[in-house]
């Protein structure tokens, strides 16, 4: 069973009359996954064109083609449209049967948090009875199921698929983490929201956007695709999002530390720098889902920093919205016990380890102002530069971990390009390693660097002392880098247990 060609032909506008009686059984961009009887749409890429593949998507069993351009005579129809990025939304939604239309789902955008602030809210759904289906850099899973995740925000046609499989699987829910390039690229042009969150907007990914202005515009893309009927929750603490208060068509809920904010986080004073606050609400907050009753409920997180407050306030914003009773969203809250490489603080003899994936001079706040809030005697600092992200964004990081190191006393500071360890759209240009490099002498900052991870991380082990805290940051370049300083610790720890006497190890056979 399948879509007829026809009706998904009048979808993109074109005549279903002059069009052979077909039924489409699946929707791809990747040739490689093209089956017999499916629809290959070639999308242009940065890296790859999607048109050059047609030829092999025909000779796998394409039954139709979606094109910008017909260069040569295909033996299938292909269908001329000027946005196949577009074009595939629409189509993957219509061949699943608009599947986002039966459930609640909630968009959550911003350049830091939307990992956490996802996972958060997922957690509190959970907690409450109420399986949700997650979608997110860290993976894609509802009920029992998960699934790799390639993408912070899948393609069109593999994100209408999960969608079509949480409404199956009765979902009410599901929780979405919406990229800048999965806004720019199309990814979510066919998904109906119910909810918009909005964690922060700072500098970063100026290797995919002309500027920053542009990066702005395309965050208020997604928020524009709320109706004005639906409610975007915004961090009235963030400047950038704060900018695009007054061009959201949308109902807006304000969350933050300032007190002009509709939903207020305000720290507890005996547990000052602990996750313990409390959600204020002064007066009643109307929501498309009903309204935010005047509240001050006490919440607990086991995470680190006052931006997983922010992240958490989110979170249980959302949740109140939903109808989820506050005492569940204690419950999950409390419960909670973080994300993958998002401030994991581990422990290796006397020695504290924080692991980040920190990426841009935003995250780095948040990370060092975390850490110094922990017991230590000395800070051993460890940075993955990204690579392939420009010699700009490198600059710019450069710059931001001068800074803090200024404000906190490194006592050492290590550096890596992963050489070997990260594939090749993450490896680090010669152009990324000067403009880092430049950014930091410019700063009056030195530091020990080493192609290899491995060798990075041993050296951090072999300056740190006990009491000392030693800090990874980087995004892909260290997503290995827990697992290889707990082997090396490993190592480090057999070397000194003393050798056993010959006559030991036969008595012990």
């Amino acid at each position: 069973m399948g879509v007829p060609l026809p009706e998904l032909a009048a979808v993109l506008g074109h005549d279903p009359l002059t069009l052979p009686s077909v039924d489409i059984t699946g929707i791809t961009c990747d040739s490689r996954k093209v089956k017999a009887g499916f629809l290959f749409v070639a999308v242009p890429g940065s890296r790859r064109d999607g048109h050059a593949f047609i030829g092999e998507a025909c000779l796998r069993g394409a039954r139709a083609v979606v094109a910008e351009v017909q260069e040569r005579a295909t033996p299938v129809p292909c269908l001329l449209v000027p946005d196949t990025r577009r074009a595939l939304a629409e189509l993957a939604a219509h061949f699943y049967g608009h599947p986002s239309r039966a459930l609640e789902v909630i968009g959550i955008t911003g350049t830091n948090g939307k990992t956490t602030t996802a996972c958060l809210l997922d957690h509190i759904l959970r907690t409450a009875g109420r399986p949700s289906g997650l979608i997110g850099t860290v993976s894609v899973k509802y009920r029992t199921r998960t699934f790799p995740a390639h993408l912070t925000t899948p393609g069109a046609d593999e994100l209408q698929e999960h969608l079509a499989g949480m409404r199956a699987e009765g979902l009410r829910h599901v929780v979405m983490e919406v990229s800048s390039q999965g806004i720019k690229t199309g990814r979510v042009a066919g998904v109906h929201f119910s909810f918009g969150v909005l964690t922060n907007i700072t500098l970063d990914h100026l290797d995919t956007h002309a500027s920053f202005q542009e990066y702005i515009a395309t965050k208020k893309r997604f928020l524009d695709m709320l109706a004005p009927d639906r409610t975007v929750f915004l961090n009235r603490d963030d400047l950038g999002a704060r900018s695009l208060l007054p061009e959201l068509k949308a109902r807006v809920v304000t969350f933050g530390f300032h007190p002009a904010g509709d939903i207020q986080i305000v720290p507890a004073r005996a547990a000052s720098g602990s996750g313990s606050f409390f959600l204020r609400i002064d007066r009643p907050l109307t929501t498309h889902r009903g309204t935010l009753p005047a509240l001050s409920l006490p919440l607990t997180l086991q995470l680190l920093g006052t931006h997983n407050m922010a992240n958490a306030a989110a979170a249980a914003a959302v949740a109140l919205a939903l109808g989820v009773e506050p005492r569940d969203i204690q419950a999950g809250l409390a419960t909670f016990s973080g994300v993958e490489r998002r401030l994991e603080v581990f422990s290796l003899g006397k020695l504290t380890v924080v692991d980040d994936t920190a990426l841009n001079p935003a995250s780095f706040d948040a990370a060092f102002q975390a850490v110094s809030s922990l017991p230590h005697q000395r800070l051993v600092v460890v940075y993955a530069l990204r690579g392939s992200r420009s010699p700009a964004v490198n600059r710019i990081n450069a710059l931001a971990l001068a800074h803090w190191s200024q404000r906190l006393t490194f006592s050492a500071f290590i550096t890596t390009s992963s050489v070997g360890d990260v594939g090749p759209l993450d490896e680090v240009t010669a152009e990324e390693e000067t403009a880092f490099f430049s950014g930091l002498a410019a700063a009056g900052l030195t530091a020990r660097h080493f192609p290899a991870l491995k060798d990075a991380l041993a050296a951090a082990l072999g300056c740190a002392r006990s009491g000392d805290l030693i800090l990874l940051l980087g995004a892909q370049g260290m997503d290995t880098g827990r697992a290889v300083l707990q082997d090396l610790w490993a190592e480090k720890q057999a070397a000194l247990l003393p050798a056993r006497r010959p006559e030991a190890a036969l008595a012990g056979s």
